[in-house]
């Protein structure tokens, strides 16, 4: 009778195997609670202004009798100046301000991303074109940029969607381009290259869906940047115009009566940092599910 021959560390190869593909997976499993955190806070946000925007008993313009008057029964933060709503006011201006940050960013997202695609995919010449070309664009501030294309045409919230998502691409690129760096060299593209496979259905088919999530970070982050560089122009009076509510404007306007009524200038900055924090908390929770090395800490 012949001994059944068993291949040599069989039993430890297939146990290093399933340990690293858990190590892989581990990141994507269970509940993380800074993203759902931060997603909680964002669309708390959102809804509550499209109920106000929507439902709501007053406008962001109505103009009342009852100037800077305290919370009521009937306005539950007060009124301003003009004695107009705050509440109401707080959450139209919060629509408006995501509006022009998730305009401006899913703008810099679309142009940014292929650019880095192409950049990473192709060779050193057209990589190292493209990458001058970014590294030029992100040496100028962003704020400083901004403002240059705010002066020159006409404030807005076109302009001010399109100049802060053309500011954002090389930020989008050069984090995709990392990445398309190092799959470009995976055997599945360069088998898919041997194949014949075009170069735009290499970069569609397999490069793309590997950098999305560095792009998903990105996003989150562009975003929380929109929404402060919005709010600083809005609050020089270059960015929303009037009577349209900004949250930077409403801080300008609301300086001087700061003395009799505080809450003109705590409310929008307080849903301003929620804004902001609640982006921030997306980013970093996105980061930690989608950590490929597997290092996200138990206790």
């Amino acid at each position: 009778m012949t001994a059944e021959t068993v291949p040599p560390h069989t039993g430890a190869t297939s146990t290093a195997t399933a340990t690293a593909t858990a190590a892989r997976r581990r990141p994507f499993r269970g509940w993380n609670p800074t993203l759902t955190t931060g997603v909680c806070l964002l669309g708390g946000l959102v809804l509550t202004s499209l109920v106000v925007t929507g439902f709501g008993p007053y406008s962001a313009e109505d103009v009342g009798n009852a100037l800077l008057g305290g919370p009521t029964g009937s306005h539950w933060l007060g009124t301003d100046n003009l004695g107009r709503d705050l509440f109401t006011r707080t959450f139209v201006a919060a629509l408006h301000s995501l509006l022009v940050a998730f305009g401006a960013t899913t703008l810099a997202a679309l142009i940014g991303v292929p650019i880095g695609l192409l950049a990473g995919y192709s060779g050193r010449r057209v990589d190292g074109v493209l990458m001058a070309v970014m590294d030029i664009a992100m040496s100028i501030p962003s704020v400083l940029l901004a403002l240059v294309l705010v002066s020159v045409f006409t404030p807005g919230t076109a302009v001010l969607v399109v100049g802060m998502g053309l500011i954002f691409v090389p930020y989008f690129a050069r984090i995709v381009r990392a990445p398309a760096l190092t799959v470009r060299e995976r055997d599945f593209v360069s088998a898919a290259r041997i194949a014949g496979v075009r170069p735009p259905v290499i970069i569609g088919r397999h490069v793309l869906p590997n950098v999305l999530s560095s792009a998903l970070v990105q996003y989150a982050n562009t975003a929380a940047t929109c929404v402060l560089v919005e709010a600083s122009l809005s609050y020089l009076g270059l960015g929303i115009q009037p009577p349209t509510p900004s949250w930077g404007r409403m801080i300008f306007e609301g300086q001087r009566y700061m003395a009799h009524d505080p809450l003109l200038v705590i409310v929008p900055g307080i849903t301003l940092a929620v804004a902001t924090a609640a982006f921030g908390l997306i980013s970093d929770g996105l980061q930690e599910r989608i950590d490929p090395r597997g290092t996200r800490r138990t206790p």
